[in-house]
């Protein structure tokens, strides 16, 4: 006669554990959806928004509605993405004319003119970081209309500093006399941030507005100061 397996009953009560505990698990599975289910129900019914309003009323505080949570949200969210600046999407703003408000110092010269080396020198012996076109290249030469214009010097080199241009080698050279270099290459940023005696002040453009031959501007803009 054969013997009985004495593990039997061992096993048997293991697998009746095993499928008691998964059939709780579900449950609670089960029971959290539906409890989930009607939470949600509840927070949205409009008969439940309104008894929570007057009992808030009641206790002098005010009810908002789960809709109105997401809706209030998502108005902020929509506010605060059209109020971000247009540079946290990394697209470079495109300068307007021919200052760039971006960097310290531009200079459109000629290498051949001696004032357009003097006001290098200048930018160079205060040691500022700046932008020199040539207007001796060829390919360049069709800026110097653009600047008549937009500046009303005729002579070179127009100078920009942190995007406003200031006038040739004489305004660059008053404004380092009278110790205003450094607060005309400061960013708007840094210039709100400047002692107060120095938002003060106020550079003004010194254009070089002397008239020239016409036959000196059919070559390109005289050079001199």
């Amino acid at each position: 006669m054969p013997t009985p397996d004495a593990t039997m009953p061992k096993k048997l009560v293991k697998s009746a554990t095993e499928k008691l505990l998964a059939a709780l698990n579900r449950a609670d599975e089960l029971g959290g959806e539906v409890r989930d289910y009607v939470q949600e129900r509840v927070l949205v019914d409009p008969r439940y928004v309104a008894a929570r309003r007057r009992v808030a009323r009641l206790f002098g505080r005010a009810y908002e509605s789960k809709q109105e949570s997401t809706a209030k949200a998502d108005r902020a969210e929509a506010a605060r993405a059209a109020a971000a600046p247009t540079a946290a999407s990394g697209a470079k703003t495109t300068p307007v004319g021919f200052g760039d408000p971006s960097i310290k110092a531009q200079i459109y010269g000629r290498k051949s003119c001696p004032w357009t080396g003097r006001a290098i020198t200048v930018l160079e012996r205060n040691k500022i970081d700046h932008d020199f076109v040539d207007l001796d290249d060829p390919e360049l030469e069709n800026k110097i209309v653009g600047l008549q214009n937009e500046t009303h010097q005729h002579t070179t080199p127009w100078v920009y500093l942190r995007g406003q241009f200031i006038g040739g080698f004489n305004a660059l050279a008053e404004v380092e006399r009278l110790g205003q270099l450094e607060l005309a290459v400061m960013t708007a940023e840094e210039r709100d941030n400047a002692p107060a005696h120095l938002k003060s002040i106020v550079i003004t453009p010194r254009p070089n507005t002397d008239e020239v031959a016409p036959a000196d501007l059919d070559a390109a803009a005289p050079d001199g100061e």
